[in-house]
């Protein structure tokens, strides 16, 4: 496997292969996009909800307890 760089723009979800590119036509490919970062997610608006997540692994029990009798058997 061996990499190659070009910058494109994306138009309708396609980038173009550039012409001296050619060879690649019809092939298999590892795509790594990578885009300026104020077209990047804001942290608010990428960061995780877990407000209404139900954890149920430690229900009935002191989750530090559990950790400190998993320490007892190392």
């Amino acid at each position: 496997m061996y990499a190659i760089e070009f910058e494109a723009d994306i138009q309708d979800g396609v980038v173009k292969i550039p012409p001296e590119y050619s060879r690649l036509r019809n092939s298999h490919a590892k795509i790594v996009v990578m885009v300026r970062d104020e077209s990047a997610p804001s942290p608010e608006a990428a960061s995780l909800d877990l407000s209404n997540l139900r954890v149920e692994a430690f229900q009935g029990r002191d989750a530090v307890e559990v950790q400190r009798e998993m320490r007892d058997e190392w």
